[in-house]
């Protein structure tokens, strides 16, 4: 079959003996033969299978007719005792090639007559065995009635056939099926193969000729020529796709050219505009020499503002000296920029009297202009509690209203977030009693929206005072009159208000988790037996231990007060 593909490719073409083999025609070829084969296996083994099982019924039915055909003269021997007569009855079974071994007993076990046949050793006799092996063995029992009475048993016939002898048969037929199955096979292999490769294997080998033809560099310069009689089949089509595919990949080079043809000339003049564009940057070089010295200048100038700024802003923060004169409030602060100069702002100011007035805000943004509104908040929230004004709505209108114009002039848009608390160490003369049966020894009045009050009761219990309803953002609005509320917070003896900006809450992490409210109240009531210094030490540490090596993105502002 090679030899035949062999002989109708063109010898420009032909390809080495290995490769034949890999060909339609073998592959096909191969499949057919195994598929056929198969088949064919199956159906041989499917009448083999027939005939066994007929067989099987033929020995069934033949020995059924030898032990009936005996059956008469075997009980009459049995029932006389005549040895004479078992004998001629077994020599007579015997007589049948079949039969391997009678052997007639009377109703005393006594053998009547015996006999087996000699037969040479056979090499298929193991196998007939186990094809024919149950179906070998009978036994009959003799009956006959004793002088007209009942029906009794008088002997015992035993009939062994010969599987050897059976199966010969039947390895005569699957000697037959197999010869016929194996011709029938390689007849329906040569056709089915003969079929495929003219009408399939041929004109494909032919069309991978034309195919290998066509020259790359001009694909549409040559079609395909369609195969006598397949212009209407799948070949057809095939070809008509390929025809298409090799004029549309013409028309793709021919455009590539005209294209590369502008892209010369578009290269030429990028070239000219290439020269007169770096006489231009070098222009340009200059200028931005110059502009980068006077920026470094600029520079220097700014780092020296901003570093009054913050040196200001430092200067203006409650000291040590000025905390430690307070009496019956333990009182701890902290502050760090995120910059030069923060946005956040706190201040405590005391009144006299032990009374304190405290206050807490975050200005938007962070840097110079956040300073300015944070220390014009400090100086003028100073001022109104220099003129001792307690009116809490009165304090944070003016305040709000001064912030609102000054940020207006300056072209921001700033606001804060801001706080005021004023601290009195008694009890409000209307709240004497609380409930609680523990004294009350302070108060505070808080006003104004910024983040929620935290406060530390006996044994770390935390309440939470939300201060979104008793205020508006600072220099959001020129008016916020109507928006300002205040509560009251009584504080008894051990009592921890802690007071803080966004900063702490909002500090993340390298996989940009946020501190959080939660875990800044679960330090806090841990610490709630420890003095104001160490609580606030314990929160700063637990902030850099969650912030970690990430930058500081916000100002951090935090204050302990803890009620004596």
């Amino acid at each position: 079959m090679n030899s035949f593909a062999a002989s109708v490719v063109d010898p420009a073409t032909a390809v080495a003996p290995t490769a034949r083999f890999r060909s339609l025609t073998a592959k096909q070829a191969i499949v057919t033969v195994v598929v056929v084969l198969v088949l064919s296996l199956l159906g041989s083994f499917l009448e083999l299978f027939i005939a066994w099982n007929h067989i099987r019924g033929q020995v069934r039915e033949q020995a059924s007719q030898m032990l009936n055909t005996v059956d008469g003269s075997a009980a009459e021997a049995a029932y006389q005792l005549s040895s004479e007569l078992g004998q001629q009855v077994v020599t007579g079974l015997l007589g049948y090639q079949v039969v391997d071994t009678v052997e007639l007993r009377d109703n005393f076990g006594d053998a009547l007559g015996k006999a087996s046949r000699s037969r040479e050793p056979d090499m298929f006799a193991g196998l007939a065995r186990h094809l024919f092996g149950d179906v070998t063995t009978y036994h009959r029992s003799l009956m006959r009635s004793r002088n007209n009475g009942p029906v009794t048993e008088v002997g015992r016939l035993d009939l062994v056939l010969s599987p050897e002898a059976v199966a010969h048969s039947f390895f005569d037929l699957a000697l037959v099926n197999g010869g016929l199955g194996l011709f029938r096979s390689l007849a329906i292999v040569g056709l089915v193969v003969g079929i495929f490769y003219a009408m399939i294997t041929r004109p494909l080998v032919r069309l991978s000729q034309v195919v290998s033809q066509v020259d790359p560099d001009h694909p549409g310069a040559r079609l395909i020529t369609v195969l006598p009689g397949h212009g209407q089949d799948e070949l057809g089509q095939l070809i008509g796709s390929l025809n298409a595919m090799l004029t549309s990949s013409q028309r793709g080079l021919d455009q590539r050219d005209r294209a590369q043809a502008d892209l010369t000339a578009l290269t030429h003049d990028l070239e000219r505009r290439v020269a007169e564009r770096t006489a231009e940057l070098e222009t340009a070089s200059n200028q931005i020499h110059s502009l980068n010295l006077q920026l470094k200048a600029d520079n220097l100038r700014m780092g020296a503002e901003l570093d009054v700024s913050r040196r200001i802003q430092q200067m203006i923060l409650p000291t040590e000296l000025e905390l430690a004169q307070i009496k019956g409030l333990d009182v701890a602060t902290f502050m760090e920029p995120a910059s030069e100069v923060g946005g956040d702002y706190y201040d405590i100011l005391q009144a006299g009297g032990g009374r304190l007035r405290i206050g807490i805000g975050d200005v938007t943004g962070h840097g110079l202009e956040s300073g300015v509104v944070m220390l014009m908040t400090q100086s003028a929230v100073r001022t109104l509690v220099t003129s001792d004004e307690n009116d809490a709505v009165r304090l944070l209108d003016v305040l709000n209203r001064t912030i609102y114009k000054n940020v207006e002039r300056m072209g921001s848009d700033k606001n804060l977030t801001l706080a005021l608390l004023d601290y009195r160490p008694e009890a409000p003369m209307d709240m004497v009693d609380d409930g609680t049966g523990q004294p009350v020894t302070g108060h505070l009045r808080v006003s104004g929206q910024h983040e929620s009050v935290i406060v530390i009761r006996q044994g770390g219990i935390i309440e939470l005072i939300d201060t979104v309803d008793l205020g508006l953002p600072i220099g959001m609005i020129d008016d916020v009159k109507e928006f300002i509320a205040e509560v009251t917070i009584l504080l008894h003896p051990g009592d921890t208000v802690v007071l803080y900006t966004d900063g702490i809450t909002e500090a993340a992490d390298s996989t940009h988790t946020l501190y959080g409210l939660e875990r800044l109240c679960e330090v806090v009531a841990s610490h709630w037996q420890a003095e104001a210094e160490a609580i606030k030490a314990a929160v700063v540490a637990d902030v850099r231990r969650h912030i970690g090596s990430q930058a500081l993105y916000d100002d951090l502002t935090l204050i302990v007060l803890k009620q004596g």
